[in-house]
């Protein structure tokens, strides 16, 4: 009897599947939406930049200092940056906050018309028996600093350039005399003491291009000339 029974029931269950509607499948199968791509902007910034590009952006550094858009300390970190950059995203924040620069059309000058030089800008500070502390704002072609019984402490960290070539001549006589310059930028000393010291700490930059160059000439008499890198 309980074979028969099992048998039926067995016989039961596969009749119940006839007619039954077999289960809804989608057609084509859903597939993942694969990660989205990177855009080709993002792409480019994380190529390696070439030494030309590196170049391109220490110009537009200069020429920006040149304008006054950025003081002699601010071009010298970042003309350092630019030259130690490996992508271009590394080079994007040097220039970000400065606008592209476009060079104004020159006028065809007539034949047979000689257009003198410009005279080079010279700006004087002159200690005597005093005491000048002083940040130079803006820094002429030519600054001759002369001190006679005195102390000057001059700062060019903040200052903007006039010039690709800067002189800066100091004179000095029974006095001190300190002047601070900003990291990254070319300094050439020259000249001497007489009857005292002339101490130069600064830390050396190689020549690079485009970059300013600063050439500070001591002459002096009994007493101390300090020249450093701040």
């Amino acid at each position: 009897m309980s074979d028969s029974s099992s048998t039926g029931d067995l016989v039961a269950a596969a009749g119940a599947g006839i007619g039954a509607s077999p289960p809804a499948v989608s057609w084509p199968p859903a597939v993942s939406s694969p990660p989205a791509m990177s855009s080709p902007a993002d792409v480019e910034r994380l190529l390696r930049v070439s030494d030309a590009e590196r170049e391109v952006v220490v110009q537009r550094l200069s020429v920006a200092c040149a304008e006054g858009r950025l003081t002699l300390e601010e071009m010298g970190g970042r003309v350092g940056s630019a030259y130690t950059a490996v992508t271009r995203a590394d080079l994007e924040p040097l220039t970000i906050d400065l606008p592209v620069s476009i060079a104004a059309p020159v006028a065809a000058v007539p034949p047979m018309v000689v257009v003198a030089p410009p005279k080079p800008k010279k700006k004087w500070l002159v200690t005597v028996m005093g005491e000048l502390k002083r940040g130079i704002p803006r820094l002429a072609d030519h600054t001759v600093v002369v001190t006679v019984m005195g102390e000057s402490n001059i700062d060019l960290r903040h200052a903007v350039i006039e010039s690709p070539q800067i002189e800066v001549h100091t004179y000095l006589m029974m006095g001190s005399q300190t002047i601070t310059v900003p990291k990254g930028v070319e300094v050439e000393v020259t000249g001497f003491v007489f009857m005292g010291e002339k101490q130069v700490k600064i830390i050396d930059t190689a020549p690079r291009p485009g970059v300013p160059r600063l050439h500070i000439r001591v002459i002096g008499m009994m007493g101390e000339i300090k020249i450093r890198t701040a």
